[in-house]
Parts: structure tokens; C-alpha cells; sequence
């Protein structure tokens, strides 16, 4: 077995007691005993569960950043990019959260740990700065007003986003994510036209 492989064992592991017992519930002799490797080659990988943590948050966070940066390097027109990303985003993310329905805990540890708090940042940092230069680009391309408040919209188109997934996370049997997230792009493309 690779290092990769066994890095990726791991990984697979934990996700599947995270998902079943929560990151709190879980220990790394239960990730040992659920991997089939050995204490050893597990914290060869990962010297502590917050390590694995943070690379379960790095892996869902960088699937999100993969679709924007596919996004965004379409050819699209700055409005049709905004409703692929919608669409791709939510799609991942109902895949995600139906093998790893603890996903969402990520918020709640990162406000507790410094460590993954800046991973978080780092990541809203990197996304908003996407997210404006996408909104000045139809600004320039005149789809949407020259006034547009690039920055706050950003942030405000974030937060749209990740209020929509908060909300389907809690309750996904009275509310599609796909549908969700294309209605409040809508919402959003009418308030920029010019």
C-alpha cells in the first residue's frame, strides 16, 4: 500500500466515524480500529485527530474552491458563471452531506479552534476575492450597474450561499439545495441589472 493510499484509508475512516459518532464522539483508537492499519501507520499520517480534521476541512473546502476556479475559467458570461456556480455547488454539496452529513460541524469546531478558524479564513478570504473579481467582471462587461458595491455584495452573495446550505442542512426533507440556491441567484441577478 502507498502512502497516498493509506493517507486516503485513513481519511475515509474517520469521515465514516465523524458522519456516524460526530467529531466529538470519535477517538483516534476508534479511526485506528476502523482503518485496519495499524496505531503506528495511523499517527505516522496524522499525529492527532485535530490533524485529521483539518485535512477532512481542507479536502471539503477544496472541492468547493475546484468548482469555482472551473467556474470562473469558463467562458461564460459573468451572470451565467454566477448560476453554474449555484448549480455545481449545490450538487457537490448534496453529495458531500449524503456520505458526510457532519460536514456542517466544521463551523462549529472552527469557532472553537484557532487552527482551523484560519483555515477557514483563509478559504472565505481566497472565495470573496473570486466572488468580486466575478462581480466586476460583469460590471465591465455591463450586464450588471457601474454602482454595484463590489466588496459587500460579495460578501453578501456569500452569505446568501451559505445560508441556504444551513438551512438544507437542518431541513432537507421540506427543501431542495439545488432549487434553493438558483432561486436566490435569481433574486440576486434581478437586483444587479442595470
Amino acid at each position: 500500500m502507498t502512502e497516498q493510499d493509506a493517507r486516503a484509508q485513513i481519511l475515509a475512516a474517520a469521515m465514516r466515524l465523524f458522519a456516524r459518532q460526530g467529531f466529538a464522539n470519535t477517538s483516534m483508537n476508534d479511526i485506528v480500529r476502523e482503518s485496519g492499519l495499524s496505531k503506528g501507520g495511523v499517527y505516522w499520517h496524522f499525529k492527532s485527530k485535530d490533524e485529521l480534521i483539518a485535512a477532512i476541512f481542507d479536502t471539503f473546502f477544496g472541492g468547493q474552491e475546484l468548482i469555482l476556479a472551473s467556474v470562473l475559467g469558463s467562458e461564460a458570461n459573468a451572470a451565467e458563471k454566477l448560476t453554474q456556480l449555484a448549480q455545481l455547488a449545490s450538487a457537490d454539496l448534496e453529495a458531500v452531506f449524503a456520505e458526510f452529513p457532519a460536514s456542517l460541524e466544521f463551523y462549529t469546531l472552527a469557532a472553537r479552534s484557532e487552527t482551523l478558524r484560519e483555515r477557514l479564513r483563509s478559504f472565505y478570504e481566497a472565495y470573496h476575492r473570486q466572488i468580486s473579481a466575478l462581480l466586476q467582471e460583469g460590471i465591465d462587461e455591463g450586464i450588471w450597474a457601474a454602482d454595484t458595491a463590489v466588496s459587500p455584495t460579495a460578501h453578501a452573495i456569500i452569505s446568501m450561499f451559505e445560508g441556504v446550505i444551513v438551512l438544507w442542512s437542518v431541513f432537507p426533507e421540506t427543501m431542495h439545495i439545488g432549487e434553493q440556491m438558483e432561486t436566490a441567484v435569481h433574486l440576486l441577478l434581478k437586483s444587479l441589472q442595470k
